[in-house]
């Protein structure tokens, strides 16, 4: 507590220690209600958010599996724990550079770093996010992993994210602002991202398919072709790691899976080419339908890279337990609340797993999700599915 209280004095904002991975650092106290419900941490003095901490779980896996040792770049770095456990909880980065535009940030990152014994690998930088990853785009200078994880939308980092990435490297992106993403408020989802968030009953999904159609995009118009690896639903955020080539050939074979989703009440979901966006009526049933898009329509995961991780994830329970779901969901687009089952079908909601048992019993793919607790993943059609969830109540 006394170390706390002249640290606090020292940085002239209050301060305690936290622990998270193999990294002790100081951080701003985190906001709270008068209730002690935690609040969102945007007018702390140095951005440090504690129920993000799977997120940088997952970095560092990632950062386990990579082929070759690494220069990572966090432009918004904030407390920086992230580069820091990046560092000291893998044998292949060899130098974290670091960013943040807040001064108070700056002095927290080298405190943390020196705390943590890393001060010699950590290079910390003042000033604006696009301008720092501007100032590697160019090759020789680029990073081959970098880190963009915001408050709100990453919308105006992708760009030159992207160019401070090697061929060949990574790039982890996250969003904070799910209202948008999730079709709560469309026009503003439209005027971030460029993209059309219609209300759907797999919206989590749909986030995550919307911002890597958003990185996707942004990435081909600078003939960069960044193909998602590891997309995941956490909370509040979404987050998507990507590989990142380069070349005209690779854009155009990445865009091919870019198109639309069209779904409607009755559960149907259809896909849609890029260059024909559906309209507003359910091409299945002529209801009412949602349009969502342009969205990823490929697949979320690399199977391989997310079966490595799960290797190296003994140390990190909620990141084993995400894993174990991401590889054994399938591979189509959209998912199936139970309980959306159960208005269409009639009767009480079908347990997922129950659910998920009988498909693969009729030989479907069927899975869970790490998305929803309560839905499932199938390629069975909407009427096999109802009869099923029918057949549980009946």
């Amino acid at each position: 507590m006394a170390e706390e209280l002249t640290l606090s004095a020292e940085l002239g904002f209050r301060v305690r220690w936290y622990v998270e991975g193999r990294a002790r650092f100081v951080a701003p106290v985190f906001p709270t209600t008068e209730q002690g419900e935690p609040t969102a941490p945007t007018k702390s003095p140095v951005f440090y958010n504690p129920f993000s901490s799977l997120s940088r779980d997952l970095t560092v896996l990632l950062a386990r599996v990579f082929d070759r040792e690494a220069v990572v770049a966090e432009p918004l770095a904030g407390s920086g724990v992230r580069a820091i456990r990046l560092l000291l909880e893998t044998s292949n980065v060899s130098k974290a550079v670091l960013n943040d535009i807040n001064p108070n940030a700056v002095k927290v990152m080298k405190l943390n770093a020196e705390h943590n014994n890393v001060l010699d690998r950590v290079e910390v930088h003042q000033g604006d996010a696009a301008v720092f990853l501007t100032a590697h785009s160019n090759p020789g200078t680029r990073f081959y992993y970098v880190d963009v994880d915001p408050v709100g939308p990453p919308a105006r980092f992708v760009e030159n994210s992207l160019r401070a990435c090697e061929t060949g490297g990574y790039l982890g992106v996250s969003a904070t602002d799910l209202a948008s993403l999730v079709g709560n408020h469309p026009k503003t989802c439209l005027r971030k991202y460029g993209v059309l968030a219609g209300k759907s009953f797999f919206a989590k999904e749909a986030a995550l398919r919307l911002l890597a159609s958003h990185v996707i995009l942004r990435g081909c118009s600078l003939n960069i072709a960044p193909s998602p690896i590891l997309s995941v639903y956490h909370r509040h955020f979404v987050r998507v790691f990507f590989k990142v080539l380069r070349g005209r050939s690779k854009c155009i074979s990445l865009l091919k899976n870019v198109g639309w989703i069209q779904a409607c009440s009755s559960l149907h979901i259809s896909q849609h080419p890029i260059t024909s966006p559906p309209g507003a009526t359910c091409s299945t049933c002529g209801g009412k339908a949602s349009v969502i898009g342009p969205a990823w329509l490929g697949p979320l995961h690399d199977t391989a890279t997310v079966e490595k991780m799960v290797e190296q994830a003994g140390e990190y329970p909620d990141a084993l337990k995400t894993l174990r779901k991401i590889v054994e969901e399938v591979d189509v687009v959209g998912f199936y609340p139970v309980d959306q089952l159960a208005r269409v079908a009639g009767g009480k909601p079908p347990s997922p797993l129950n659910l998920v048992t009988a498909l693969r019993e009729l030989g479907y793919s069927a899975s869970i999700t790490h998305v929803d607790p309560t839905a499932v993943k199938t390629n069975a059609p909407p009427n096999e599915l109802l009869r099923l969830a029918k057949s549980f109540v009946g």
